[in-house]
């Protein structure tokens, strides 16, 4: 058995992902089921019902295994539903790489971590590691020599060049540009449409060309 956690636009896309994938000869048993989420509880997406998620796990039989795809955005959330259910030793969290995903296939030469998924349309060259839990969306593409860190969220469109180091919980937002020989830390926002020229070692909401801190005013 396969589900989605999530059931906004995303999740609908894996949904699409997972039925490629089985096109391509992927197993039967990765489609998915059911979407899991708080929102629309009870509509359907693609014919399938959004479950609400303490209503699904009480009726699992007893070591019945569930693939479980986080397919929700927000490095945050995703975390928390991972902490959520990684309780139950039902739940696995199967890699999703779309079938004509370009990267370097060698042995060691690119590794994701468990639960990563990565979309139609993106490349990633040679000697990445890639954390779990991460999304790598359309068309995007990661340069040799990087790693990113778990939770990560990489929208549609971006380019991280080469020996660029990111933290854990990062997303970066559409079409934005990290340049080559850089670090950004832990937790942080980059913008949409930002290039980021220097590393950055704080976190916060970073927009704009050169990528600049935002500053928020609380009131």
């Amino acid at each position: 058995m396969s589900v989605i956690f999530g059931s906004a636009g995303f999740a609908k896309e894996v949904d699409w992902f997972l039925h490629e994938i089985h096109l391509a000869g992927g197993s039967k048993e990765l489609l998915a089921t059911c979407f899991i989420g708080k929102d629309n509880v009870g509509e359907r997406i693609n014919g399938k019902r959004i479950l609400n998620e303490d209503d699904f796990i009480n009726t699992l039989a007893v070591g019945e295994e569930v693939q479980a795809l986080i397919a929700v955005g927000s490095p945050t959330l995703k975390k928390k539903i991972f902490e959520n259910i990684k309780q139950y030793s039902q739940f696995i969290f199967p890699t999703i790489i779309y079938p004509k995903v370009n990267f370097d296939a060698r042995e060691g030469k690119v590794i994701i971590g468990q639960g990563s998924i990565v979309c139609a349309g993106s490349t990633l060259t040679t000697d990445i590691k890639i954390g779990s839990h991460v999304h790598v969306n359309l068309n995007c593409t990661i340069g040799h020599d990087c790693s990113i860190g778990d939770f990560c969220t990489l929208s549609p469109g971006v380019h991280v060049s080469g020996n660029v180091t990111i933290g854990s919980g990062v997303f970066i937002g559409t079409g934005a540009v990290i340049l080559e020989r850089l670090s950004i830390c832990d937790n942080a926002i980059i913008g949409a449409g930002a290039v980021v020229t220097k590393s950055i070692m704080e976190p916060g909401v970073y927009v704009g060309v050169p990528a600049q801190k935002l500053n928020i005013l609380r009131i």
